[in-house]
């Protein structure tokens, strides 16, 4: 990871730059999930969505990216709560808020 000519902040992405040591990576602080949509719970559909996400040094959802999907209108809510998730950006070793990619993956259960 970060060898790459094309590795970004975290060792992904379209950056040139590379991989440091000491760059942190994010974390959510307000990450409520999404909401099924009406046509997947009659069909009652269960997975997960995989997305890309680079969380900008502003610590929000800067790009997302469908890597794996399910249909039925959860890949845009999966995407769409995401949107308003607030993160804490990932920082490099000076201490500076930098871009990250993240894989996030929203699992969809009905009990």
């Amino acid at each position: 990871m970060g060898d790459g000519l094309h590795d970004g902040p975290g060792g992904e992405g379209e950056s040139q730059s590379r991989y440091h040591a000491g760059l942190s990576r994010p974390r959510c602080v307000y990450c409520p999930d999404p909401q099924y949509t009406d046509e997947a719970r009659e069909a009652k559909l269960q997975g997960k969505v995989t997305l890309r996400v680079l969380v900008g040094a502003d610590g929000r959802a800067a790009q997302i990216h469908l890597v794996q999907g399910i249909g039925l209108g959860l890949d845009e809510r999966a995407e769409q709560a995401i949107r308003g998730w607030k993160f804490v950006p990932a920082h490099d070793a000076a201490h500076r808020a930098v871009p990250y990619w993240v894989t996030v993956e929203t699992v969809f259960r009905l009990f």
